[in-house]
């Protein structure tokens, strides 16, 4: 298991130079390890993301890593920068979630005829214009989503480096990204009716998967606060850009 902790010296946290407790992640046999059944959730129930024990377990440093270590891979997606490099993954999540809540929604709106109506779903205007809004939403947040990373690896391949700016437009991108994705579902959710409180209908699943999503702390609303100060010209608020 990979684990992250804070590292202590002299019964306290190590700082880094930026003065915040400095981290790294272990990895470590899953037999020194305790799983906590905590896991019970509202949305992303299938990730089983449990807390983890661990109790007097030495591990070796080669066995131990973080995010300033020097590069020991060559290779150059290596050279990406780590928050871009794992944080645009949420918002491609979200936006896959907010596909299938839109394949779904077809689905429903060509065989419900809604209560009190003689109508297909699907004929009905309000549903047209909420399956188009959802669509626009996500195919224009999915082009800025790989617009932005795409840019970001070009300038990597061609001069070894990544601009604050192109790191900023990538984060940027992630937080609209999951924003839109969660916009499109709730339009569907609410255009399907009654249909979407099922557990058995998809629409319930993408509802609470998309909004579980939104709390980590990769797309809180802070971000944009940062990318707003380096589109600005301002130095950045946090090492972790």
């Amino acid at each position: 298991m990979v684990l992250l902790c804070v590292i202590h010296m002299d019964a306290k946290p190590r700082l880094t130079p930026a003065g915040v407790p400095e981290i790294r992640f272990m990895l470590l046999p899953i037999n020194d390890c305790e799983i906590i059944d905590t896991w019970s959730v509202g949305g992303l129930r299938g990730t089983g993301s449990h807390d983890v024990a661990v109790q007097d377990v030495f591990v070796p440093e080669d066995f131990g890593s973080g995010f300033s270590d020097p590069h020991v891979l060559p290779e150059r997606h290596y050279r990406l920068p780590s928050f871009s490099r794992v944080i645009p993954g949420l918002g491609a999540m979200a936006l896959g979630i907010a596909r299938t809540a839109i394949d779904s929604f077809c689905e429903i709106a060509g065989a419900k005829t809604p209560e009190r109506t003689t109508q297909m779903l699907r004929h009905n205007h309000g549903a047209q214009v909420r399956v188009s809004q959802a669509e626009s939403l996500v195919q224009s947040a999915r082009l800025f989503l790989f617009d932005s990373v795409d840019r970001l690896w070009q300038a990597l391949l061609s001069t070894g480096e990544v601009t604050m700016q192109a790191r900023a437009e990538v984060r940027l991108a992630t937080s609209h990204a999951v924003s839109s994705a969660v916009q499109a579902v709730d339009l569907l959710y609410v255009g399907a009716g009654g249909s979407s409180l099922y557990t058995r209908c998809p629409l319930e699943r993408a509802f609470r998967d998309v909004h579980a999503i939104t709390l980590h702390i990769g797309v809180h609303p802070r971000v944009l606060e940062t990318t707003g100060r380096i589109l600005l010209g301002l130095e950045p608020d946090t090492p972790l850009i």
